[in-house]
């Protein structure tokens, strides 16, 4: 069974954002506090020390903005804004489900996902993953939410 989910990692609205390009907001993977400067070396809410640069850091960019997941964080992709903290990336796309996979990035640096028992299916490069089964994702993989989403998968 994979690490607990948390809601450790957000994307932004664009009317949030006031549809600045960068919409992507980091959130402390301890106590989900957002994070009035991603650098900073702290949270300000818990005082625990925030993961630095250099360290490994997933993005995925969709048609509808980019997610940022950083080592230790994990992030449900899904239209139900209770259960994802990015469902607004995904409310219009009718076949994405409401808790559809989760995302994150282990501490050795690898990116995972998981397909949460999505009606429509969570794909890495074209192939459907099994419902409840952790894939490793890789530097330019396509990851594709049902037959609409599509993103492509970073690491550095």
């Amino acid at each position: 069974m994979g690490p607990p989910h948390g809601r450790e990692a957000t994307l932004l609205p664009p009317e949030v954002h006031g549809g600045r390009p960068d919409s992507t907001a980091f959130m402390c993977p301890y106590c989900e506090a957002v994070l009035s400067n991603p650098n900073a070396a702290q949270c300000d809410a818990c005082l625990r020390p925030l993961p630095q640069k250099g360290t490994p850091v997933l993005r995925v960019t969709f048609p509808t903005g980019e997610l940022k997941i950083s080592v230790g964080q994990h992030l449900v992709l899904g239209r139900d804004a209770g259960q994802s903290p990015v469902a607004s990336t995904f409310t219009q796309y009718d076949n994405v489900s409401r808790r559809h996979s989760t995302l994150w990035l282990d501490p050795s640096g690898t990116a995972w996902v998981r397909d949460e028992g999505s009606t429509n299916g969570t794909f890495v490069n074209g192939e459907r993953l099994p419902r409840g089964v952790d894939a490793p994702l890789r530097d330019g993989d396509q990851l594709r939410l049902a037959a609409d989403v599509t993103g492509t998968v970073q690491l550095n």
